[in-house]
């Protein structure tokens, strides 16, 4: 009997999800199967992955579900992409950017879908139907039916992202199980791009190290902030109604180059930054509130990538307009697979019956036996504690780091327990410790703290009581914030803080209570458990790769703690 939808998303970060009529079962991005970061094309090894959790078959699937009408799923390396930017400031590039690509843009409306169908067939799911769904519409979808809680509730859904199938952003009315589409904008009028082209030029790979720039935003001073945020003013404003983004320049925003290089030019980094950050806010934070207005609706919820910007979304949260705010965690394309799911789950199960999404460790347990011959086999001592989570909490209040393999892991961009690196945040020099052991991030870049919601209110300054299980909002600190300044951001003092709902995670829960009941804190610094420029680790074997190459000395893998002298 067909029970199973099966999603994918072919383009830049691929990934797949597999569904039934309980809702979403499993995730993977392509990342983590071939241990290249931001994995661009067909998410071959991700799509058996999906089955194989399932044991399913390709006679098992009701159908395949695209978040797209419009596929670039041909490879791309990060060095590709590199090339892409700088052709594209090239006579030819311009001429193929400028003029080629819209031609064939506006002329395709399902470009290469037949690839994807090609792809498919070799993978013996060529007699599967598939369907594909607009992009922005998908990633409305995603934020809706994986953050909403009454399906007769009406959701105001905000996207905006670079572009996908010729539009960047959209406001629609999501609820009852009716969609009102209130704005879309023409990709000619990305944010994002924008936001892309000013990371090439300062030096950071597009489409991956936007969040650097956001990092280093805050050091600069207001006044330099507002100076700079006037030039990109003069590029972008809104509509006469407001719920649309609008060029000010002959040109589209992805061919500013010349103009952008321009105006930038002998600029400081740290001004640049910041003036980028405070013109996306305040565009972002106007037109939320234009669309809270024209809709009615004050409870926003979000997705597309350039709500990967926590500090915009802290932002748009606090407006008085809004009731309440939440992007989709890891809301860039590589989500696109769960909305494209969740609406085809949907349509066969009807729309009151698709369950919200309960957490985001999406990916596969370890193997016991797997994991425990790697232990064996990687030649560090090690133990089986009776009590974990007590030994994990005993070590980070000593000083050590502890690096967490352990349970299903994340899907996304952010470790949320199960793949993580952990401290005690209390110690400013673990930052160093911790970058110096395996990290090498940006010196300018802060670490995550992670909390009980429960236990969030002595450290978290969140008035209106948002939830935030992904790290998708960053949050003001109180005046304690020395007691976990190790994941505070320097410059402001904000925290990008992961709030653990009740039952998300049960032994991550366990490891903060014996924490604070070791310290009489309840906070602990969360980073993501991978060496620099790769994937967060997956499974055993991955993460005794990296406890071998790096500093850290104490590790939890499944069951067993591996230690170095």
């Amino acid at each position: 009997m067909k029970r199973y939808v099966l999603s994918l998303h072919a383009g830049h970060n691929s990934a797949a999800a597999i569904g039934d009529e309980t809702g979403l079962l499993y995730a993977i991005q392509e990342e983590r199967l071939t241990g290249e970061k931001n994995f661009w094309g067909f998410p071959r090894r991700s799509l058996q992955w999906c089955m194989d959790q399932v044991g399913a078959s390709p006679s098992d699937l009701i159908s395949i579900a695209y978040g797209g009408k419009q596929v670039l799923s041909r490879y791309h390396s990060r060095a590709d992409i590199l090339n892409g930017y700088k052709r594209a400031m090239t006579n030819y590039g311009k001429l193929r950017q400028r003029v080629a690509m819209p031609i064939v843009l506006r002329l395709s409306p399902e470009m290469n879908q037949n690839v994807v169908r090609r792809d498919l067939a070799s993978m013996g799911l060529g007699d599967v139907p598939i369907v594909h769904y607009d992009h922005h519409f998908t990633h409305a979808a995603t934020a809706y039916y994986g953050l909403r809680g009454d399906p007769n509730e009406k959701k105001l859904l905000l996207t905006c992202d670079g572009d996908g199938d010729n539009m960047c952003a959209s406001v629609r009315v999501f609820g009852g199980g009716e969609v009102q589409t209130l704005a879309e904008t023409n990709w000619a009028n990305s944010l994002g791009a924008i936001y892309s082209w000013v990371t090439y030029m300062t030096g950071f790979v597009p489409l991956e190290h936007e969040y650097k720039l956001m990092g280093m935003a805050p050091y600069a001073s207001d006044k330099a902030a507002e100076e700079m945020a006037q030039i990109f003013h003069a590029y972008v404003g809104l509509s006469k109604d407001g719920l649309r983004f609008e060029k000010k320049t002959r040109q589209r925003t992805n061919d500013l180059s010349d103009r952008l290089q321009a105006d930038l030019n002998g600029k400081r980094f740290d001004h640049v930054c910041a003036g980028l950050q405070k013109f996306i806010e305040d565009i972002l934070c106007e037109w939320a509130r234009n669309a809270v207005r024209a809709s009615g609706v004050r409870n926003v919820l979000a997705s597309g990538g350039v709500f990967m910007n926590v500090k915009a979304n802290k932002r748009i949260a606090e407006l008085p307009e809004v009731d309440s705010f939440e992007a989709f965690p890891s809301c860039g394309d590589e989500t696109l697979p769960m909305g494209a799911l969740w609406v085809e789950l949907a349509k066969h199960f009807g729309d009151a019956n698709v369950p919200p999404l309960k957490h985001f460790y999406l990916g596969g347990d370890l193997d016991r036996e797997d994991t425990e011959a790697s232990v064996k086999a990687s030649g560090f001592k090690y133990e089986k504690p009776e009590h974990m989570p007590t030994l994990v909490a005993e070590l980070l209040a000593s000083g050590v780091p502890v690096a967490r393999c352990a349970g299903r892991m994340e899907f996304g961009a952010r470790a949320l327990g199960n793949r993580s690196i952990l401290a005690d945040p209390k110690n400013q020099d673990v930052v160093r410790v911790i970058n110096q052991m395996v990290k090498k991030r940006d010196f300018w870049m802060p670490f995550a703290p992670m909390a009980k919601r429960s236990r969030q209110e002595p450290y978290f300054k969140n008035p209106k009581d948002l939830r935030s299980p992904y790290m998708m909002m960053t949050f003001d600190t109180k005046d304690n914030f020395k007691d976990f300044i190790a994941a505070v951001h320097n410059a402001d003092l904000t925290c990008r803080a992961q709030l653990v709902e009740d039952g998300q995670n049960p032994e991550m829960e366990a490891i903060l209570e014996a924490f604070e009941a070791k310290t009489g804190r309840s906070v602990v610094l969360n980073t993501s458990f991978n060496l620099h420029g790769f994937p967060i680790v997956r499974d055993a074997e991955e993460a005794i790769h990296v406890f071998k190459n790096s500093g850290l000395t104490r590790m939890q893998v499944g069951e067993f703690m591996l230690m170095k002298d």
